[in-house]
């Protein structure tokens, strides 16, 4: 998905009233002279063709009407709801993905990488990755990109306990620069302009800010299980923040709107 399609559904995430209940909202309003602008009327009826957006017509007002599907909820959110991600349940197995391919095979072995960080698969040492979830290294993954996993061998181990469990995510998951990345995102979030202090533009382009920095975050970070993760993990954090402050973006542009 590029940049700007990523760009509109997020709009449409915190402009359709909160992040997690979208509603339908009215093309003619506010929003529709954004996208204009921006160029992004000519992607809505792509994105209802792939099934991110969907539609309703007033049949008295003729007004076209559009909302995120959870497909597109879920996109605008970085491709997995975070407390989903948190609240899933772990068996206790850890999933180890082994490959052995040869140095001089770069190629192959920079796609299995991309392809099980993708997964939410950290790397345990050299070409041994993990993860807590069965589903992150199913072969179809790897199909429907295109890649051949039959250099890939998949085992089960049990769990050996919290302070092994521990060691294991830190030394998979680059955790400082996860909490990094979430920290420059909270930040972000701090310095949301004040209803007296701010114009459209501004919104906008502290928007993009937020919304690039929340992705950094989430595209580097597993999103394990809660009992997984480490006791300085600032996702939850963010999560939480975010929650709490766009809303008051949305309420903001909606003020504005209303005052033209």
């Amino acid at each position: 998905m590029n940049a700007k399609t990523e760009l509109l559904l997020y709009h449409l995430l915190w402009t359709t009233e909160l992040l997690f209940r979208p509603t339908f909202r009215n093309l003619n309003q506010s929003f529709e002279g954004w996208a204009y602008k921006s160029g992004f009327l000519s992607q809505i009826h792509r994105l209802e063709a792939e099934g991110f957006l969907e539609a309703n017509r007033s049949a008295l007002k003729k007004n076209r009407f559009v909302r995120l599907t959870e497909a597109g909820r879920i996109a605008a959110l970085g491709g997995r709801d975070p407390e989903q991600a948190w609240s899933a349940f772990w068996d206790g197995k850890w999933r180890l993905f082994l490959f052995d391919i040869p140095v001089e095979e770069q190629a192959l072995r920079k796609r299995i990488h991309r392809a099980l960080v993708a997964c939410g698969c950290g790397c345990l040492q050299g070409s041994v990755w993990i993860s807590p979830h069965v589903q992150a290294g199913a072969g179809h993954f790897f199909a429907e990109r295109g890649e051949d996993c039959s250099h890939l061998m998949m085992l089960e181990a049990d769990s050996r306990g919290s302070q092994v469990d521990a060691q294991m995510v830190q030394s998979a998951w680059n955790f400082h620069r996860i909490n990094k990345c979430y920290q420059q995102h909270i930040e972000i979030l701090e310095r949301l302009p004040s209803p007296d202090q701010y114009s459209p533009r501004t919104l906008l382009d502290w928007s993009k800010l937020e919304n690039q920095a929340w992705l950094d975050a989430v595209h580097r970070d597993p999103l394990l299980p809660g009992s997984l993760l480490p006791a300085d993990y600032l996702g939850a954090k963010a999560w939480k923040k975010r929650r709490a402050v766009l809303p008051q973006a949305m309420r903001m542009a909606a003020n504005r709107q209303g005052k033209q």
